[in-house]
């Protein structure tokens, strides 16, 4: 009996052992590095022997998706703020208690709109927790959106034309709204917000139907997988649509403090082939961009938003001339003063809640078109 409890912690002690070798043999260079810069700090040895065991344990994938399993089994399916919804992450819209962040926004967005002529246009986006609710554990306090973005557009009756992007995406007839491994919305998200917007904005959304799809990064991994920790997650698909009826050729012009970069198509490969998948999008973020597209009816459109945007800008170049998009959290005060609303056809306040609640960059817009004042 006793050679049997003995046999137990030896055997632990060899699969450690063995587990420690493969760890070993599969970076021989990192194990020689953590040994050779901790073997004086027994603290500092320690926590770089972690890392590198996190980094090339054998089976840790598994190891992960087992526990992922297990976790699931127990009930529980969120992490940090994220909730496994079938094979996608969706997460939760955590709103700061501090009120006058968002009532900032609103009174500083209708000061730009009453000091422009030019049409305004307001649309606040839900997040993939709203829309995806009826898929989310029943007893998970949610933040009512819908009421808050109803609440938000009454105050904007007579000074902007609302657009209902709620509802948009709710009864959309596509289930892949939102990136499942990215905290953002997927191109179809982006198409029915397209869709909401076109009656508003005075024209007709084309079919999809008119669209030519094209499958272009395969097994994307965004920052929502990077913080959930575990499997069970199916890695997103990049998806891009060019319009194929002919006439329309866009340009797209990428503005930063120090650099400019253009691409004669709307989807630059080159763009995502040496960083994010999703940069194939307009060639990336940059805090502004300006799409111009021939053939095109002779309007402009001004376009103040978020990463949201992305989705839906595509869509909206082969109605318009010359848009250019801005994000105010990416600019300074004179960055934005140098951009008069007065100069475009229409202006489009266009922001996900996320950034509505919790940050204060939408209220920059009462900078506009300040230079020289």
């Amino acid at each position: 009996m006793k050679s049997k409890k003995r046999l137990l912690p030896l055997g632990f002690i060899a699969v450690m052992a063995g587990l420690l070798i493969a760890s070993v043999a599969g970076d021989p260079a990192g194990a020689w590095s953590v040994a050779r810069q901790g073997w004086d700090h027994p603290t500092i040895l320690a926590e770089a022997l972690e890392d590198f065991l996190c980094q090339n344990l054998p089976f840790r994938e598994e190891l992960r998706g087992t526990a992922l399993r297990l976790r699931m089994v127990g009930g529980a399916v969120q992490q940090d703020g994220i909730f496994l919804v079938e094979d996608g992450l969706v997460p939760d819209l955590v709103v700061t208690s501090d009120t006058t962040i968002h009532r900032a926004n609103t009174r500083q967005i209708l000061a730009a709109i009453k000091d422009a002529s030019s049409p305004a246009y307001l649309m606040l986006i839900p997040t993939a927790c709203a829309i995806y609710q009826d898929k989310l554990p029943s007893y998970v306090p949610l933040y009512q959106q819908r009421s808050y973005i109803e609440s938000t557009y009454k105050q904007f009756y007579g000074s902007a034309v609302t657009v209902d992007a709620y509802n948009a995406l709710l009864y959309s007839d596509s289930s892949y709204l939102y990136y499942r491994t990215e905290d953002n919305l997927a191109p179809l998200g982006g198409y029915a917000l397209y869709q909401a917007l076109a009656p508003r904005l005075g024209f007709t959304a084309k079919p999809l139907q008119q669209f030519a799809v094209s499958y272009d990064v395969h097994d994307y991994y965004g920052d929502l997988y990077a913080r959930w920790g575990y499997g069970g997650v199916r890695p997103d698909v990049i998806v891009t649509y060019r319009d194929v009826t002919g006439g329309h050729a866009s340009r797209v012009l990428h503005w930063e403090r120090f650099s400019q970069r253009s691409y004669g198509t709307l989807y630059p490969r080159e763009a995502a082939a040496t960083g994010r998948g999703t940069d194939i999008l307009l060639g990336g973020y940059a805090p502004r961009v300006e799409i111009e597209t021939q053939g095109a009816r002779s309007s402009s459109l001004l376009v103040l938003g978020d990463r949201t945007a992305f989705a839906y800008l595509p869509f909206l170049a082969g109605h318009y001339q010359h848009i250019t998009f801005l994000d105010l959290s990416l600019l300074t005060a004179s960055e934005i003063a140098a951009f008069d609303p007065d100069d475009y056809s229409q202006v489009l306040f266009a922001y996900s809640l996320d950034t509505y609640l919790n940050t204060e960059h939408p209220a920059k817009a009462a900078e506009l078109g300040k230079e020289g004042s």
